[in-house]
């Protein structure tokens, strides 16, 4: 029993120290999720969004909408994630 119950903890601290792929953003009128991600690049993802609150390379954080996206090296929209909560 005891060992199971550690290894639940394992596994739940591991999942909160993942990311939390949110997989949409809404900017203005348009939505960007599922099927859409993949073929945006970064100058389709500035036009529909504008310019983002920061960036950090392939990391572009959409401070207003709590998203960050993530582009991999051939400029393509990757994935999105929550943007952490601050403590």
């Amino acid at each position: 029993m005891k060992n199971t119950t550690i290894f639940a903890l394992g596994i739940g601290a591991t999942l909160l120290a993942l990311p939390v792929m949110a997989q949409e953003i809404r900017c203005g009128n348009s939505l960007i999720s599922g099927d859409e991600i993949h073929p945006l690049l970064k100058q389709q993802v500035l036009e529909i969004c504008g310019e983002p609150t920061q960036k950090d390379q392939d990391r572009w954080i959409y401070q207003e909408q709590h998203k960050i996206l993530v582009f991999n090296g051939n400029d393509e929209l990757d994935h999105i994630e929550d943007v952490p909560p601050t403590e």
